[in-house]
Formats: C-alpha cells, sequence, structure tokens
C-alpha cells in the first residue's frame, strides 16, 4: 500500500494533473472551466434523430453536453493524444449530470482492431468501466466492428455515413444470448448526427434487447 502511494506521488511530481483548456495545475477541467460547460437539461435528441432517419433504433438517447470549449479539447486530448487517465473524469461527468435510468448491462461502441491497436485503448470502452463501477452495473463487450472506416466525423454527407455504415457492427461470440429480452445502455462519446449510435443500437434490437439507452459525453449536432 504505501509503495503505490509513493508510487503514485512520484507520478504526480513528475506528470502533474492539469486543466486541459487552461492548463491550470489541478483536475482535468479546473472550476472556471468547468462552470464554463453547457450541459443539456432538456433531452431531445431522440426527436432529433427522427428528423434524420426513418426508423431510431435506441429508445432514448441521453447526452450529457456541447461539444465545445474545454470538454471538446478535452475529448480530442482523450481520443488522439494518449490521455487514457481522462476517462475517469469523464465517467463522472456522466453519472453526475445525466439521469441514467436502470438497466441490465452497460455496453459501449466497438472499435475496429486495426484502429484499437493505433489508438492502445478503446475510449468508449474506458469510460464504460468506470461508468459501470458508479453505477453498480455489469459492462459487456456485445458488439464488434469488422469493417474499418475512416473517422466517421469527416464524413460530410448524411447518405454516405449511413451507406458506410452498412454492416458496421457485428454481435460479439455469445453475445446474442445475453441481449435478449434486457435493457441496455449504449455509450458513445460524441454524437454528431447519430448514424453510428443508431446503428449499433439496431444490431441490438435485432438481437432481442428490449430497450437501448444511449448515453453520449457531447454533442454537436444541436
Amino acid at each position: 500500500m504505501e509503495s503505490m502511494r509513493l508510487r503514485d506521488l512520484v507520478l504526480e511530481l513528475l506528470w502533474p494533473s492539469f486543466c486541459q483548456q487552461c492548463q491550470r495545475l489541478g483536475p482535468p477541467l479546473c472550476r472556471n472551466c468547468y462552470n464554463s460547460l453547457e450541459f443539456y437539461f432538456s433531452q431531445l435528441f431522440h426527436q432529433e434523430m427522427q428528423k434524420r432517419f426513418p426508423k431510431v433504433h435506441a429508445d432514448q438517447i441521453l447526452v450529457c453536453a456541447r461539444l465545445s470549449g474545454g470538454l471538446a479539447l478535452l475529448l480530442k486530448n482523450f481520443k488522439y493524444h494518449n490521455a487514457r487517465n481522462l476517462a475517469p473524469f469523464l465517467a463522472l461527468l456522466l453519472h453526475r449530470h445525466l439521469l441514467i435510468p436502470e438497466a441490465d448491462y452497460l455496453t459501449f461502441i466497438p472499435l475496429h482492431p486495426r484502429k484499437l491497436r493505433q489508438r492502445g485503448y478503446n475510449q468508449c470502452q474506458e469510460i464504460a468501466l468506470t461508468l459501470g463501477k458508479l453505477l453498480r452495473l455489469p459492462v459487456l463487450n456485445l458488439l464488434e466492428r469488422p469493417k474499418y472506416l475512416s473517422a466517421q466525423a469527416r464524413v460530410k454527407s448524411q447518405q454516405a455515413r449511413l451507406e458506410r455504415l452498412e454492416g458496421a457492427f457485428t454481435l460479439t461470440a455469445g453475445a446474442k444470448e445475453k441481449i435478449s429480452g434486457q435493457r441496455i445502455l449504449l455509450l458513445d462519446d460524441v454524437l454528431t448526427t447519430g448514424a453510428t449510435l443508431n446503428q449499433a443500437a439496431s444490431v441490438l434490437k435485432l438481437a432481442g434487447a428490449r430497450e437501448i439507452i444511449g448515453l453520449v459525453v457531447a454533442s454537436k449536432a444541436k
């Protein structure tokens, strides 16, 4: 125990925590930058997605905050600059600011194995692992991504987004038996049009899930 505390102290001295936006020593977002976040108090994302897609497969879509300012920078560093240590902060953000309903399982949007090797971790899985502990829910890897795709955010046409996501997700081995009749939380980090979340939810629904609730850290859709 003492050795672990000493190790943590050494790491903190060598690589101290600092605000991702203003660089002030402390948490990933200092109080001022945290207070500048635009949290969503009205959950209208399901209705918004109904305007874009013939069928929305998620029964609810809960988004924490707008993708802007300090949160946008934090998510960029977390996703692309090996800032894996930011996952607990983001999980706590979801836990504090979303009214998350009871569920049977928590799962997450997967990465293709090639992208997982490149990045070293799945950012959605990292958030889910901490959030599962906070919610006291099992975190299951129910989906996999057999098709390698470049970043979805780079594709501007919604029709092109939909077409390239056809067949993008499949069930992991043994997942179908766990899904049938269950209420499942599906975590994604960023919602742009919602095409990725909707396609993943459709696979879970087709496998017999009773209800799918999307949990998203940030969105630039509104």
